[in-house]
């Protein structure tokens, strides 16, 4: 058995900060866990509400696995969360001799985040890296091209590998390799609730209108084009573009932007989408019923639970109503160059994708799992998960490849004019595809 008591852990969280160039108010305290052979085990609790429990490392130093956790995932608040990450850990260190894992709480972004911090730290206090961590694709990309992580060919099961979804997968690689495991899934969704009409089988364009339900959008983006009207635009043009450039088609844009001017001119698009960048900026006005429907994202369900009446989810309206979405997630990452740290960490990363873990999880933080196992024993209400599995092997790219271009930019733009009411959906379209 092994011995748990509290540590401030105060003066190795000041040094890391310090070697880090972060804030300490953004490093919640060292987790300590390790599995020594005799020892009795009594818990005690944080003395702060940002605190994690320590569990002391045994006096023959055994081998340390560093790993930070976004503070998106893992909320200093959340008991449930934290438990169970506790939990989790304490069973694999029960089944490797000698090594305590240390987690540290970051930040999701801005200074003191996963990625700042690993920018800094690679450059002036590499001993101060972690073994693991999560990142988002995006990161993930960014963090391959400064060669802040590792490859992790070989160090995954192949089990794992297959078990996960293609959509999954792609997240994860980059330079032809893999980079990233993919671990939860950030999708879209369409959110809304009973109404008087019946409930489409295909959520069309046409259907939307008929419902006759305020519908919020995010629709800032500082480069390229909204993530929802890249969906839309897509899946009425029914393709994607070639070679990175966008060359739009002129039925496709329209389309779209006339299913915006007739829900802008029935006064059902809500009133401050200009205000929107991204779901979670009118999660409250979706919860308690100032907005009937809304395009929401995996990673804000957890906070939708409690809605008043509840939400029902479906696929993103499109013109065709076929099922379609974008993906992004959070994937792990080996940051360590260190040949035996990165076998430790794989040997961590396949305990940690065991399905009823992974599934475990995922179900806890309301975020669907990236293996088809896990997502199976995955339930939450209002969700149907054979919809999920049709929109994970079937999910569209992002849009990094177009973010530049001027096409993009310009349906934007045009979509802008258009819910704003500053042009009909006609004029919009022919400024959107002047040459």
């Amino acid at each position: 058995m092994s011995r748990v008591r509290l540590e401030s852990g105060w003066l190795a969280l000041a040094l890391f900060a310090l070697v880090a160039c972060v804030p300490r108010a953004d490093t919640a305290q060292l987790t300590t866990v390790t599995a020594p052979p005799t020892e009795t085990l009594a818990a005690t609790m944080p003395p702060s509400e940002t605190a994690v429990p320590t569990i002391v490392p045994t006096p023959d130093e055994p081998r340390t696995l560093v790993i930070w956790i976004p503070d998106q995932l893992l909320p200093a608040n959340d008991e449930t969360l934290n438990a169970l990450l506790e939990n989790e850990i304490n069973e694999f260190i029960t089944v490797e001799d000698g090594v305590q894992v240390e987690i540290r709480r970051k930040t999701s972004q801005d200074v003191g985040g996963v990625m700042s911090t690993l920018r800094a730290a690679s450059i002036v206090a590499p001993g101060a890296l972690p073994d693991l961590t999560l990142l988002r694709r995006g990161s993930v990309i960014d963090a391959v091209e400064n060669g802040l992580i590792q490859p992790l060919e070989g160090r995954i099961a192949s089990s794992v590998i297959a078990d996960l979804f293609p959509s999954a997968l792609r997240l994860g690689r980059a330079e032809d390799q893999l980079y990233g495991l993919p671990y939860l899934l950030d999708l879209y969704l369409y959110a809304y609730r009973d109404a008087e009409s019946e409930t489409p089988d295909l959520w069309t364009f046409d259907a939307v209108l008929n419902r006759g339900q305020t519908l919020a959008v995010p629709t800032i983006r500082a480069s390229g084009m909204a993530d929802i009207l890249w969906l839309q635009y897509l899946a009425a043009a029914g393709g994607l573009p070639e070679d990175g450039v966008l060359e739009l088609e002129s039925g496709a844009v329209s389309e779209v932007l006339s299913f915006y001017e007739a829900m802008a001119n029935s006064q059902l698009i809500a009133p401050v989408t200009f205000d929107y960048s991204a779901p979670m900026d009118y999660m409250e006005q979706l919860a308690n019923g100032s907005v009937d429907t809304g395009i929401v994202n995996t990673a804000i369900l957890r906070y939708l639970r409690e809605a008043d009446p509840p939400l029902q989810y479906a696929a993103v309206p499109t013109r065709s109503g076929e099922p379609v979405t974008l993906v992004d997630g959070w994937m792990w990452v080996i940051v360590t160059p260190n040949a035996e740290q990165q076998a430790l960490a794989g040997r961590f990363l396949n305990w940690m994708m065991d399905s009823g873990r992974h599934g475990e999880y995922a179900q806890a933080i309301a975020m669907p799992p990236a293996q088809r196992s896990s997502l199976r024993r995955w339930q939450i209400d209002g969700i149907d998960n054979s919809l999920l599995i049709e929109l994970l092997t079937e999910a569209l790219p992002t849009q990094p490849e177009v973010d530049a271009n001027n096409s993009a930019r310009a349906l934007q733009t045009a979509w802008l004019d258009v819910i704003s009411g500053r042009l009909s959906a006609a004029e919009a379209a022919r400024a959107a595809l002047e040459p």
